[in-house]
């Protein structure tokens, strides 16, 4: 899908210098820009990157061309839940059980797939870029970029940590305090091809979990975290002696036919206009059912 950046000239400067101050573009983006027809143009007319530019001049940037579809992917079926869509975002709520990406023996029934042939229907022709993932079992908010840039500045977010993305999630017990922060680091279990564990010195990783409803043997906690390594939730609460309900790695408690991790609210800023986006995903019905067999204590 063809994307177009423009602005306005204010005071006389280098075209370069221009871009990168005033569309915020990197070195490598107007590069790759330059060698596209119609790549960078003042007033209608490619222009050289190195040449002056005055106050009035239009200039306008073609980021990424229509040849830029994920062709490889098979268009799977079903329905996207769509939370939110612009002309460089998808926000969709991935059911549990769906994995995000291709992977062995999901190669037509991934999110991706879906996503593909939304795109398509619409006679879009987008390259599918998921911003983060999901694990098969967990639930919630997942975004798609349509463009590279969308998918840069959107990474860039979530580096500098002004993307954010809140999960809920049903433990076993209830942990001793009310909020609480647990800074362990990971890495894999050598004697596992699955699970991750807790070391001494390893890969950094930060949780931070705040109990929202208490029941009988298990709480409804909210959790945020600072690094996105692998299975982090789920490793954290266990080792802390509160594994996730449904978690055959790390749990013993059964009661969900999967682990009970739903990521339920997402904010980041709008990749080229700077908007605040906050979304929402609502408590998928299986954590619901969970929930109401069991009177609420707190």
């Amino acid at each position: 899908m063809k994307k177009y950046v423009s602005a306005v000239v204010d005071t006389p400067e280098i075209l370069e210098q221009f871009l990168r101050r005033e569309l915020g573009l990197s070195r490598k983006q107007i590069s790759q820009a330059k060698f596209r027809e119609e790549g960078i143009c003042v007033n209608g007319e490619r222009y050289r990157v190195t040449a002056a530019v005055k106050p009035g001049d239009q200039v306008t940037v073609l980021l990424e061309s229509e040849d830029r579809e994920s062709a490889h992917l098979v268009s799977g079926c079903g329905t996207l839940r769509i939370l939110y869509e612009d002309e460089d975002i998808l926000a969709v709520d991935k059911p549990s059980g769906m994995v995000v990406h291709p992977s062995h023996g999901h190669y037509e029934d991934s999110l991706a797939n879906m996503a593909a042939r939304y795109f398509r229907e619409k006679g879009m022709a987008v390259r599918i870029r998921p911003v983060g993932r999901l694990d098969k079992d967990t639930s919630g908010i997942v975004l798609f970029a349509k463009n590279q840039v969308a998918a840069a500045r959107l990474s860039e977010q979530k580096n500098s940590g002004e993307f954010c993305k809140e999960y809920l999630a049903l433990v076993q017990g209830v942990p001793e305090q009310q909020k609480g922060t647990i800074c362990t680091d990971m890495n894999k279990d050598p004697e596992s091809l699955m699970k991750m564990k807790t070391v001494e010195k390893g890969l950094r990783a930060v949780t931070h979990y705040e109990i929202r409803q208490v029941f009988q043997d298990y709480s409804l906690i909210r959790v945020s975290i600072e690094t996105g390594r692998t299975h982090q939730i789920r490793v954290h609460m266990a080792s802390i002696g509160h594994p996730l309900l449904g978690d055959r790695l790390y749990g013993k408690d059964m009661r969900m036919e999967r682990t009970a991790l739903h990521a339920a609210a997402c904010c980041f800023r709008q990749p080229f206009t700077g908007e605040k986006i906050q979304l929402q995903a609502e408590l998928p019905e299986d954590m619901k059912k969970v929930m109401d067999e069991n009177i609420c204590i707190i």
